[in-house]
């Protein structure tokens, strides 16, 4: 069960989301629930959750969505708000404007979740504190070629571009030094063969956890700090945009995501230390002794993004149009929307 764990933790850091899976007349056995979610400040201050079931549907491990559940946000200081059922994205969320008149999110403030399942169970997560966040002050990339095994096991030497920043590890009248973590994203435009222009958005490698203790080391700030290293391919040859998400984490929540970063970085090697089960501040508010797995925490985020210039980088060879092959079905470059994250929308932040 804990690779599927793993997968479905990964796979709620991005922004795609499972599908439903519909069980019709078939046995589905629940092993553990899955709860999941985030509090971000700003101006506006948004809260998601996701909510869902992992378990063995006639003999195959699988997650589905919980649908119709009460969730709740609680702040410290008693006061509370219900999260919305999105049911297109499968995730319950609530947004709270600077002016509510009942709800206040500040930094210093703690914040937890209530979660009421409609079979009646409730599960609880431990209070977490808003935690200010250093302001990223740069972005950039530089070309190097890299050493790396590919598909079959054979390392060969490909072209990458490695995306680095500079951050102070101190939020602005702040004496700690902050634990970040990084979420990446890329959007990359792609023209098909009937000449539809397509934005496609992927996470930067889904199965890597970018965080960084600050406290665990003597400097004050980062400079040209390696984040992702991205294979020089066709995303580049039409312009790509790489989003940076710079957050602040609890204590807590870095403990969290370092287990979640040692788990899906573990080889399988002989010397690794064995796995242990992943911390979580999730509990059945009747049963303690209930396996809930997943993570509630609040944070304050900053954002950065970099345009990459086809020019700049040596104007790559665009994927499409594809030399003749046997195949079945269309293909991405008969229509570009087959690409999971596309849309022919330009992102609003898209600048030539």
């Amino acid at each position: 069960m804990r690779n599927g764990l793993l997968l479905l933790l990964l796979a709620l850091v991005c922004t795609t989301c499972l599908d439903e899976i519909e069980l019709k007349n078939q046995r589905f056995d629940t092993k553990a629930v899955i709860i999941q979610g985030k509090i971000v400040n700003g101006s506006t201050a948004v809260a998601e959750v996701t909510v869902q079931r992992i378990g063995d549907y006639d003999g195959i491990e699988l997650e589905t969505h919980v649908s119709s559940a009460k969730v709740t946000l609680i702040s410290e200081s008693g006061a509370s708000i219900d999260f919305s059922e999105i049911f297109a994205k499968r995730l319950y969320r609530v947004v709270i404007p600077g002016n509510h008149p009942t709800f206040r999110v500040q930094n210093g403030q703690g914040y937890s979740i209530r979660v009421t399942l409609p079979d009646g169970r409730k599960y609880e997560s431990g209070v977490e504190k808003m935690i200010p966040v250093p302001k990223l002050e740069k972005t950039s990339y530089q070309q190097l070629d890299l050493a790396l095994p590919n598909k079959k096991g054979f390392i060969s030497t490909a072209a990458y571009l490695r995306f680095w920043i500079n951050t102070s590890l101190k939020a602005a009248n702040s004496t700690e030094k902050a634990k970040l973590r990084w979420e990446l994203t890329a959007v990359y435009r792609l023209t098909d063969d009937r000449a539809r222009i397509c934005y496609n958005t992927e996470p930067v490698r889904l199965e890597k956890i970018f965080i960084y203790d600050g406290a665990a080391f003597q400097q004050d700030r980062l400079d040209k700090h390696p984040l992702a290293d991205a294979l020089l391919d066709h995303r580049f040859a039409e312009g790509f945009y790489l989003t940076l998400i710079q957050e602040s984490l609890s204590y807590n929540a870095f403990q969290y995501w370092d287990q979640v970063r040692n788990l899906a970085e573990r080889t399988g090697n002989m010397f690794e230390a064995p796995a242990a089960t992943i911390a979580t501040n999730i509990k059945n508010a009747v049963d303690p002794k209930e396996p809930v797995f997943g993570f509630f925490y609040a944070t304050t985020q900053d954002t950065m993004r970099i345009y990459v210039k086809p020019e700049q980088v040596g104007s790559p060879v665009k994927y499409c149009p594809q030399p003749p092959t046997p195949r079945i079905g269309p293909t991405i470059c008969d229509n570009c929307l087959l690409q999971t994250g596309s849309t022919l929308t330009k992102p609003s932040f898209w600048i030539d």
